[in-house]
């Protein structure tokens, strides 16, 4: 899961319509495999990590998975794929295509075994010879975020990492964003800007590594004067501190040569600290605080309302008989963030 995905620039101007977070998921994994394969032949790959994302572990439930997956494709062909174009008489036009020309499922048994997608030749690019102009991240860090606004803010903003500031007219950002038209000012504040740069800005356990997606992430809405009261919403800038690849190198060295008891107190501090989620054995629970010398681990269990909301609903508290089968256990845990 430590996969680098990988794409052209042009692709974060586009909106992709309804996209939950699952579905955000399963795409940027589909773009890991069919990146830098080219376009004169189709691509068949194995839908196994696919399954683990989709699924979360229950890899047996294939109708579901099947169910998902033609879910999501039919919602990528519904994207906005717009491309400007002039003939000899020097009209411009619109052409409307699709990054994939057609897409085959191939199943086995009755079990999906293999997705084979034929990339579009006029989109060849967004995912080809990307040697400028590109977007990467890392596909588990992608996974690890909450919410659908979350995820499309972060892409949007991994276009700018190495600056730490980015711009867009507020038209633009809405329509990429995919907000409603019905919300207004405020509710876009409190509902989408404010829980992503919460997201965002919160430290988080990967590969034994604490991170932080965003450090020093905030916006500020450009306004102009208007008859309405705080004038009129034009534009909104990110700033954020921007990723200095020498740093996070040196810094990835340290842990890398840490003892694995130090790894794991790191992220026994990281999971409580942050109030990371995870799920184990079909539930999913809050992590609350540790005792490293005691191996316990202490987290509550959420359900949902009839809202469809995570509230508490019981305390679980894991007592481990050593170190060894604790240290596993914490393993466990963050191998299966919410």
């Amino acid at each position: 899961m430590s996969d680098i995905i990988k794409y052209h620039n042009d692709f974060n101007k586009i909106q992709l319509p309804s996209f939950n977070e699952l579905e955000q998921n399963l795409l940027c994994a589909i773009f890991l495999q069919i990146k830098e394969k080219g376009h004169k032949e189709t691509i068949k790959f194995p839908v196994l990590e696919l399954k683990k994302i989709a699924l979360q572990g229950n890899l047996k439930d294939n109708e579901h998975f099947k169910s998902l997956m033609k879910n999501l494709f039919y919602k990528f062909f519904k994207a906005d794929f717009t491309i400007l174009i002039k003939d000899e008489k020097g009209r411009t036009g619109e052409t409307f295509v699709n990054l994939f020309e057609k897409v085959t499922f191939w199943n086995s048994d009755k079990l999906l075994e293999e997705i084979e997608i034929k990339v579009n030749e006029d989109f060849s690019y967004l995912v080809n010879s990307l040697t400028k102009e590109f977007t990467s991240f890392e596909l588990a860090e992608f996974v690890a975020l909450s919410g659908k606004y979350t995820k499309t803010l972060y892409r949007l903003l991994k276009q700018y990492r190495t600056t730490g500031k980015a711009y867009f007219e507020w038209s633009e950002f809405k329509r990429i964003i995919d907000i409603p038209e019905t919300y207004r000012q405020s509710e876009i504040d409190k509902w989408i800007l404010k829980p992503a740069i919460k997201e965002l800005t919160k430290e988080k356990n990967l590969f034994d590594q604490i991170r932080v997606p965003f450090k020093n992430l905030t916006f500020k809405k450009k306004k102009i004067k208007s008859r309405g009261r705080g004038g009129k919403v034009v534009g909104i800038e990110f700033t954020f501190k921007p990723e200095n690849i020498t740093i996070q190198k040196i810094e990835n060295e340290i842990i890398k040569n840490a003892s694995d008891e130090d790894k794991i107190l790191m992220t026994c501090n990281n999971l409580c600290q942050s109030k990371i989620r995870f799920k184990y054995e079909e539930k999913i629970y809050q992590s609350n605080s540790f005792d490293f010398y005691d191996f316990t681990f202490n987290a509550v269990e959420l359900q949902e309302d009839e809202l469809g909301n995570l509230i508490s609903y019981n305390t679980k508290i894991w007592k481990c008989n050593d170190k060894e089968q604790f240290f596993k256990m914490i393993k466990t845990f963050t191998s299966n963030i919410y």
